[in-house]
């Protein structure tokens, strides 16, 4: 029986995609939603002043923040506690810190989100979070259909 379910979602509506079973599983067992947005580092190309740098994330976490409570408060309307976390760092190794920190035991992602990041476009973070040794459980959900030839 699940209790806490950890939903790191990267700010593309495909990511959400995952929210309907999400929802599901919570029902089902009274669990409490945790959304995770983790916030990369910038490129260092991109990196000018530490003033600058620190304008940019304070903007980010601005913006990841209402955009996060803007679902939880869909999600709340259900009937579901939900939290959420903002963090910094690498993805996929932040997820599995977060998921352990936040007594988390089960880690629900989709594999195709479609922002800027060319990590999580690729699904490289689900990739590297199911290659990652970690007692906690992990349900990756193909978020983008397939692609049809011709």
């Amino acid at each position: 029986m699940f209790k806490r379910i950890l939903v790191p979602l990267d700010g593309s509506e495909n990511a959400e995609k995952v929210l309907p079973l999400v929802v599901a599983e919570a029902k089902c067992h009274k669990a409490v939603i945790v959304l995770l947005r983790v916030i990369a580092p910038l490129r260092q190309s991109l990196m000018a002043s530490p003033n600058l740098i620190a304008k940019i994330f304070k903007e980010l976490e601005s913006i990841t923040k209402e955009s996060l409570e803007e679902v939880a408060d869909k999600i709340r309307a259900e009937g579901i506690e939900v939290e959420t976390v903002i963090e910094r760092g690498q993805p996929a190794l932040r997820i599995h810190e977060i998921a352990q920190n936040q007594s988390c035991d089960l880690i629900i992602i989709g594999t195709h989100g479609e922002t800027g990041n060319p990590q999580w476009r690729s699904g490289n973070v689900a990739n590297k979070i199911i290659r990652t040794q970690s007692p906690i459980p992990i349900l990756v959900i193909t978020t983008q259909p397939p692609k049809r030839s011709g």
